[in-house]
């Protein structure tokens, strides 16, 4: 299980960041398996045009710091929301592979990405918005 609460300190620049508690129990609440706690917000996007805005499309940020075999359960359980486009998983301390991605009915009800991250080392580009938070609640010096 990994576990990275000091992360939890932090709740003020969460909130600040517009981030909320988040917490997942998995299928069988009586196991580990697919436990997840840390943050979450949800990001609205407006596609407009000359005419106006034509369609609203949301993301789903999550920062995970607690968590068990989470990739795997997220990849195999974990199901598209309505009007969400993406849902981000960043999971602190999760071993390598850095990325993986699933398109939802290939892609025309979103898609699930998955990052791992350990505080203070490397990342994936696509999560460099993430990365100075995490580093900042773990007290590890601030990335380029």
């Amino acid at each position: 299980m990994h576990d990275h609460s000091k992360l939890g300190e932090s709740m003020e620049m969460w909130t600040y960041l517009g981030f909320e508690p988040w917490e997942h129990r998995g299928a069988e609440t009586a196991s580990t398996l697919g436990f997840m706690k840390g943050v979450a917000r949800k990001i609205t996007l407006v596609k407009s045009s000359v005419v106006g805005p034509i369609a609203t499309y949301y993301v789903w940020d999550y920062v995970v710091w607690s968590h068990h075999n989470a990739a795997e359960y997220l990849l195999r359980e974990w199901k598209p929301l309505p009007d969400v486009m993406t849902q981000r998983f960043l999971l602190v301390g999760a071993p390598a592979p850095r990325r993986k991605a699933k398109g939802f009915w290939l892609g025309f009800r979103g898609f699930l990405e998955i990052y791992s991250y350990t505080p203070g080392g490397e990342y994936h580009s696509k999560v460099k918005d993430l990365i100075p938070p995490v580093d900042m609640a773990w007290g590890t010096a601030p990335h380029d």
